[in-house]
């Protein structure tokens, strides 16, 4: 055995020690990433097993075209008042701050267990369904009782 099968040995060892010392740290980010990302997904089932809301009602004035709903939080989840949606009739309702009610007080941004939250919104036709959907994707869908 000479030089050149000693010395192509030491070569292809340091290519394979460089390949290693190179692929290491992105095989352990990517461990690391996902590990987080099933951990998140994990908390967001769990969040969203522990959300229950029930609408209590729909009403719409018809003299005054306000559409107030009254919903109840009676899950365990603390919700996000910003990151609710209103349907009516399956369309997309833009609901200001200022139209959201949690147990009377107009500023919180935070809707705990066991609290009321009302909307009202302004609509120039007579709605038939409304549907809220909290931040965790739990829906309650009822039908407006016209006043």
């Amino acid at each position: 055995m000479g030089f050149s099968v000693s010395g192509a040995t030491a070569v292809i060892l340091v290519g394979v020690l460089v390949c290693a010392a190179t692929l290491y740290p992105a095989v352990d980010r990517y461990e690391e990433r996902r590990s987080d990302a099933v951990a998140d997904r994990n908390e967001r089932a769990l969040t969203q097993q522990n959300t229950a809301v029930e609408t209590l009602n729909a009403t719409y004035n018809a003299t005054s075209d306000r559409l107030n709903v009254t919903v109840w939080n009676t899950g365990t989840s603390v919700l996000s008042v910003p990151e609710l949606d209103l349907l009516v009739d399956g369309t997309h309702t833009s609901v200001a701050a200022n139209d959201v009610t949690v147990s009377g007080d107009t500023t919180t941004e935070v809707w705990v267990p066991n609290e009321r939250l009302s909307i009202t919104v302004t609509k120039s036709t007579t709605p038939e369904q409304v549907t809220v959907v909290t931040g965790p994707g739990v829906a309650t869908t009822t039908t407006v009782e016209v006043v």
